[in-house]
């Protein structure tokens, strides 16, 4: 399996605002309607990476929540603990049939995702 990226998270201050913007802008898909309201899903096309606004008081230059696919999170925990990363988030169900998730940092301080569909 290829591990590419499966989501970005995007701070923003308001949802909604967020939503014109990049509609109007990059023409991306963008629903409110799944439960959160301070979280809003976008789609950049067929092909391309999804993720979501998520609602943030403290929206700061450079804090956007990069997720990686893999297949197996806790084989990719051991990598990443064996190579000096360290684990923030165990794995975690997001719900429905969105899958899994867990959050990581790597050996440079940088906070990254993981997702997997089982």
């Amino acid at each position: 399996m290829e591990c590419k990226i499966a989501h970005i998270e995007i701070p923003v201050k308001d949802v909604n605002e967020a939503k014109k913007f990049y509609k109007t802008i990059f023409n991306w898909k963008v629903q409110i309607d799944r439960g959160f309201t301070d979280y809003a899903y976008f789609t950049t096309g067929d092909e391309g990476v999804g993720g979501a606004f998520t609602k943030s008081d403290k929206v700061a230059k450079g804090e956007i929540m990069l997720y990686i696919q893999v297949e197996d999170i806790p084989k990719t925990f051991e990598k990443i603990v064996n190579n000096k990363g360290k684990i923030i988030q165990e794995k975690t169900e997001i719900g429905g049939s969105f899958g899994f998730y867990a959050i990581f940092e790597d050996n440079f301080g940088n906070i990254l995702g993981l997702w997997s569909s089982k």
